[in-house]
């Protein structure tokens, strides 16, 4: 249910140990990601630590566990130099890594930002060609690639990729890709990656290390503006993580270690001050009024037993859906999007004993713990869980002639939720409520021409719903531990 939520800050004895988690968590993250998305797509940045990160990636056995014809690699911003200049980003991560990929990786997946050339004479040259190859291979209707995970480090004076403080680029809404002229540190020309496209990354981590990094991360978690820290706004839409060493987390207050204990993460810290953090903070004090029931906290924990990604919803919001189940009498629920069965205990224990929900999971993998869950629960006789692509599932429910159903709660991949609530609505009756989740997308929501295609299509779902004379609908913005999102809630007439 989350986008942009609250950061993680992980925090490592030195840069050496730093380098090495970091390619061992990248490589782990690729095998898991490979066992239900492919390609994937990854932003590589320089530094002494990412150079680092890449050499312990080249040095791992693990790294044959990757199945690198599928996965395509780009730079978060380039120095433009000539090719195969010992300062370029490119020429460094070859030899860190990619030479020793060898074969494993095909050239055609190597996406680096053009040199200095006699056809590529400048850096605005260089960024229009990078923007062009981004567009290459962009999903229909999008202007470049969704990153899996972007990796960035993170300057003294907070600059991520060549986004640096005080330049109109970090403000930077339209281009993909920018020319920076006067970098504050040599070379001057380089070329970025802007944040519409950093922001539009599944998954953000900032590498830091050494204390001349300190005062930067504690801005940048203490809820610094962007344009003076630009690391500030380096966020994922499903995670954001920061990996230090000990030296460049000196500067973090000392609730963040609380905040960190409270999470039962040993390890990981979250941002100690900041908008983020008091919504966190928030979300922690009304637990007790929340109150979530051991059974609920046994389903989350087997999610996360299982290496579930952690995007189910808070215990705060499955209490809401629990209550507007019983608000409306619900005997018949539909859910799309199982996941760990987390949202699907909250929605089942609201209803009455011959109630019924049917929740619908594309992995049969993540169904598999959602009935065990369920099971262990005390509901999994009032829960049926349907493995497949949600549309196919949904037609073939159309075509049983299913009952009506009285809530639905869709909280699906959201490229195609305009089609999931229109057939929604062929079963649903007047007065049947569907909650649609994660439609704000901590406000990316509002740029039509944002390149995440989540984005784009809730963007899709709010023009069909605007128009659609069968629902009254509305739509609320949240904040708290999960980040800033918000749902609709529409009413069939």
């Amino acid at each position: 249910m989350s986008t942009h939520a609250t950061p993680d800050v992980v925090v490592h004895p030195d840069a050496e140990v730093l380098a090495a988690a970091t390619a061992a968590r990248l490589l782990t993250r690729l095998v898991d990601l490979q066992s239900h998305r492919a390609p994937l797509h990854v932003v590589l940045t320089g530094g002494t630590v990412g150079i680092a990160t890449l050499r312990a990636v080249a040095a791992s056995p693990a790294r044959h566990a990757v199945d690198w014809s599928q996965v395509h690699l780009w730079w978060g911003d380039e120095r433009f130099l000539p090719d195969g200049d010992p300062e370029r980003n490119e020429t460094q991560a070859r030899d860190a890594l990619l030479d020793a990929l060898g074969d494993a990786l095909p050239a055609r997946n190597v996406h680096p930002v053009p040199a200095r050339s006699a056809e590529v004479p400048d850096a605005a040259a260089a960024a229009r060609a990078y923007r062009a190859e981004l567009a290459a291979h962009a999903p229909e209707g999008l202007r470049a690639p969704v990153p899996d995970v972007l990796l960035l480090g993170v300057g003294p004076d907070g600059h991520v990729a060549s986004l640096f403080p005080g330049k109109q680029t970090v403000h930077e809404q339209r281009d993909l890709v920018v020319a920076e002229l006067d970098s504050p540190k040599p070379p001057p020309e380089r070329v970025s990656l802007t944040f519409p496209v950093i922001r539009s990354a599944r998954e953000v981590w900032l590498v830091a290390a050494g204390a001349e990094k300190a005062p930067a991360v504690a801005r940048a978690l203490g809820g610094d503006d962007a344009s003076g820290t630009p690391a500030a706004g380096a966020v994922g839409t499903e995670r954001t993580l920061w990996l230090l060493d000990v030296t460049a987390a000196q500067d973090l207050p000392s609730g963040a270690e609380q905040a960190a204990a409270s999470d039962n993460r040993p390890g990981e810290l979250t941002a100690g001050d900041g908008a983020t953090s008091l919504w966190a903070r928030v979300d922690e004090y009304v637990a007790d009024v929340v109150a979530e029931p051991e059974a609920a906290a046994g389903v989350a924990a087997a999610a996360t037993e299982a290496g579930l990604p952690d995007i189910a919803v808070a215990p705060n919001q499955g209490r809401l859906l629990e209550i507007l189940a019983r608000t409306v009498g619900a005997r018949r629920v539909l859910e799309l999007g199982t996941l760990g069965g987390y949202s699907t205990w909250w929605l089942a224990q609201a209803l009455p004993q011959d109630g019924r929900l049917v929740s619908l999971e594309l992995s049969e993998a993540h169904a598999a713990v959602a009935r065990a869950s369920l099971e262990g629960a005390g509901v999994g006789d009032r829960v049926e869980v349907r493995t497949g692509p949600a549309l196919d599932t949904l037609d073939a429910l159309v075509h049983e002639g299913t009952e009506p159903f009285d809530l639905v709660f869709v909280d699906a991949d959201k490229q195609q939720l305009a089609a999931y609530v229109d057939r929604a609505l062929s079963l649903s009756r007047p007065g049947t409520l569907i909650v649609v989740d994660n439609v704000v997308r901590s406000g990316a929501v509002v740029d039509a021409d944002h390149p995440d295609e989540r984005v784009q299509g809730v963007r899709a779902f709010m023009t069909q719903v605007a128009r659609d004379p069968r629902v009254d609908a509305t739509v609320l913005q949240t904040v708290g531990v999960k980040g800033y999102d918000g749902f609709a809630l529409l009413r069939v007439r």
